[in-house]
């Protein structure tokens, strides 16, 4: 019996051995402990780390409601508001009396600028749950958002009865009541919060920001104080008070506190990197650059620190450091999409747009929402001539941050360069909202409203311009510019005059004033004026580039040339003044030297494909076609909707044997981009002739030549349109004419020819 009794407690312990075992290796445990983990980490803030763990427990059992909550709550850490809402949206499906989880979902609708249906939720929650104050807090706020005041102030005065012992209740209706413009009550409502809960710095700060509001300095000042006294390690307060003595102008003191937090939270990275944020938002980029340059040395692990400083170096125009630092930084955050986009932006300075287009995308494919990103890519497409396609890039970047004002600044250029005047307006109208202190958004509106004919809006614009920037001739520039549009030419060549008072080096003022000794009849006085400064200031490459375009009006062109190679030699990397001097010595015949002077305004600026449209031309009037086509299908590769590049080699395929499908599609091509254009409408008819099409030719034949009557090869073209028709009166008629324009003309030997057809048929 005792063996039997020893065997029986043998096989007992056995089994709950094994039962033991199998009840930790199931799957109820083993998402029980992935939870605990995840709790863990979230308790540390690991919230990624968490997230693991959270995500592991869901591999487990997809239904459990307590993970997806928990997930979502690390969603909101994270500031993803789109997952979070998911995640939440699913904990609440399953679970649907988490409370918790239904007012994030109702505080997340708010934020996303829909205030009717988080009221609605709020509405649901507070039928099952009459007591959730958080819930009547949005509620209150849906209804202020929605804009029912009254009923706003009522609710939230009923969060504060819900919940009288309650801080947040009170610093919600003290908000309210500062829109309201009841600011005692306000007062009084932050007062009872802070008398709530004396370790509750949130109080604190309301009632701090309240004062500083209504500039009573000294009392936020003491409330700062006071919350950094209950929460020294929490940096908030600090840069609050800070703002305090900035707002009074005591910059000292402000620089101070923030030296302090530097030392006293050296571990903690928004202190000690407030101090070069400060400096940043001085606008001083000198004190910025060294601080950061010292942080980068005692924090090498923090990369956003290294980024920022990576950033200053290319303000200023460091790039070289700038460039080695990235290097090193992609090293150990190949990934990194702010790392991507830094190197983008710097390759983009150093002339590399291939290679930043080719960065940038690495950027996307890493973060395809980053604003940022999608504006350089924009900038970077402008660049190489793919118009279309930055638009479509700077669009996105505006919708995914609608406050970017540099992409906003990226479209208005673009809208200008168009001419779509509506375009520009409307994004001028965005820009002046988003930086009513930038000058650009006045100025592109202004342009607008000027084309538009809408002079006063457009002074309207310029008057504030001036305001805005007082010491820049810019302003009374454009202003003008709108006297001479209205004709008023004594008042523009006077605010010429202010401008250069401002700003005496301005170009643009100087400019003006040789615009109106033009329109005077007074040439010699322009002369006297460009001849003055060149005296003051003999190695400036635009003086002489204006000299040249002062020369050319006055239709001395040797004098010009010689002014345009003089810029050239003061300044190799002057674009507009090789370009002048290009076309000058092209209109003079001088092709050669042209074709000699195109190729190093191309090396200089090799994503202007109007310039290699350019050489291409004088190729083709030299005779060399073959090389005109390879400049031309080089344009198309870049720029498939070239109209110029397409119409040029279409017509190089139909007269040189080319491929003539492909000319029609390219002539039809140019015929979209220039509808209005006699040369387009020309080579189209033409490319239709040499595909049989001869009644589709014939209307774009007769369009070019009503538009130019006196071009020979037009007329020729619509000659064998009408002959191959047998429309033998009209085909004569425009043979006769082609030969009496150019009787010595290889074409006229050509329409005799047809016309010899015509009499012997």
């Amino acid at each position: 019996m005792t063996f039997f009794r020893h065997l029986a407690r043998s096989l007992l312990l056995v089994l709950s051995v094994a039962a033991f075992l199998v009840s930790c290796s199931s799957p109820a445990a083993r998402k029980q402990k992935a939870m605990d983990r995840g709790n863990r980490e979230f308790a540390q803030g690991k919230y990624p780390e968490a997230m693991i763990y959270y995500g592991q427990a869901l591999q487990l059992d997809t239904h459990d409601a307590q993970a997806h909550y928990k997930l979502g709550q690390c969603q909101l850490k994270l500031g993803s508001w789109t997952a979070a809402f998911a995640e939440l949206s699913r904990a609440v499906e399953l679970q649907p009396d988490n409370w918790p989880a239904q007012v994030q979902l109702a505080e997340l609708t708010l934020r996303g600028g829909k205030p009717q249906n988080a009221k609605d939720r709020a509405l649901l929650i507070l039928r099952s749950d009459p007591k959730n104050v958080d819930a009547q807090m949005v509620l209150s706020t849906s209804d202020a958002a929605l804009g029912d005041s009254k009923a706003a102030l009522q609710e939230a005065r009923d969060a504060t009865t819900m919940a009288p012992d309650q801080p947040r209740a009170f610093v919600h209706l003290g908000g309210l009541q500062v829109v309201a413009g009841q600011s005692a009550e306000a007062e009084e409502s932050f007062k009872k919060a802070v008398s709530l809960d004396s370790a509750d710095i949130s109080s604190f700060m309301a009632l701090g920001n309240f004062y500083e509001q209504q500039h009573r300095w000294p009392a936020a000042v003491e409330q700062f104080q006071a919350a950094i006294t209950r929460a020294p390690k929490n940096p908030v307060p600090r840069a609050a008070l800070a703002t305090v003595y900035m707002n009074q102008g005591q910059d000292s003191l402000a620089e101070k506190i923030l030296s302090d937090a530097k030392q006293q939270l050296p571990d903690d990275p928004t202190a000690y990197r407030m101090l070069g944020d400060y400096y940043l938002g001085r606008g001083d980029n000198a004190k910025a650059t060294a601080e950061f340059s010292a942080l980068a040395t005692q924090h090498p692990k923090d990369l956003q620190i290294r980024k920022t400083y990576i950033q200053l170096l290319v303000l200023n125009h460091r790039i070289d450091e700038a460039a080695s630092l990235s290097d090193d930084l992609l090293k150990s955050a190949p990934q990194d999409a702010e790392a991507l986009i830094l190197k983008g932006e710097i390759q983009l300075q150093q002339g590399k747009i291939d290679a930043s287009v080719q960065t940038l995308q690495k950027a996307l494919l890493a973060s395809s929402e980053n604003a940022f990103a999608h504006y350089q890519m924009g900038v970077a497409l402008q660049k190489q001539g793919k118009g279309q396609q930055s638009e479509k890039e700077l669009r996105e970047a505006v919708r995914l941050s609608p406050a970017l004002s540099e992409a906003w600044r990226a479209l208005g250029e673009s809208a200008l360069q168009r001419g779509d005047w509506d375009g520009l307006h409307s994004i001028a109208v965005k820009l002046k909202q988003i930086a009513p202190r930038s000058p650009e958004g006045y100025l592109f509106d202004a342009t607008a409203r000027m084309n538009q004919k809408d002079a006063r809006s457009a002074e309207a614009d310029l008057n504030q311009l001036t305001v805005l920037a007082p010491n820049s001739a810019l302003g009374y520039v454009k202003l003008g510019q709108l006297r001479i549009a209205q004709g008023r030419v004594n008042e523009a060549e006077a605010l010429y005059r202010r401008g250069l008072n401002h700003e005496p080096d301005s170009i643009e003022a100087l400019q003006g004033l040789v615009d109106v000794a033009f329109r005077k009849n007074k040439s010699a006085d322009a002369f006297q004026l460009l001849q003055s400064a060149i005296e003051k200031n003999p190695n400036s490459a635009p003086l002489y580039v204006l000299q040249a375009r002062a020369f050319l009006q006055d239709k001395r062109t040797t004098d010009a040339e010689h002014a345009l190679e003089r810029a050239v030699q003061l300044d190799k990397q002057n674009v507009t003044a090789v370009i002048l001097l290009a076309e000058l010595q092209s209109s003079l015949g001088a092709r050669d030297q042209a074709i000699a002077t195109f190729q190093h305004a191309i090396e200089l600026a090799p994503n202007n494909m109007s310039l290699q449209v350019a050489l291409g031309g004088l190729y083709e009037a030299s005779g060399n076609w073959q090389l005109a086509q390879t400049t031309y299908q080089k344009v198309l590769s870049s720029q498939p909707d070239n109209a110029l590049a397409a119409n040029n080699l279409a017509y190089i395929l139909l007269e040189h044997g080319g491929s003539v499908n492909l000319a029609l599609t390219l002539a039809q091509t140019a015929r979209r981009g220039l509808p209005n254009s006699a040369n387009t409408a020309d080579t189209l008819g033409w490319a239709y002739c040499q595909n049989g099409a001869y009644s589709v030719a014939a209307p774009l034949l007769e369009d070019a030549v009503s538009k130019n009557p006196d071009n020979a090869t037009y007329r020729y073209h619509l000659g064998v349109a009408y002959k191959s028709l047998n429309d033998k009166v009209r085909a004569r008629a425009q043979f006769e004419k082609t030969i009496s324009l150019n009787p010595k003309a290889p074409i006229a030997e050509q329409a005799r020819t047809a016309l010899g057809q015509i009499s012997g048929g």
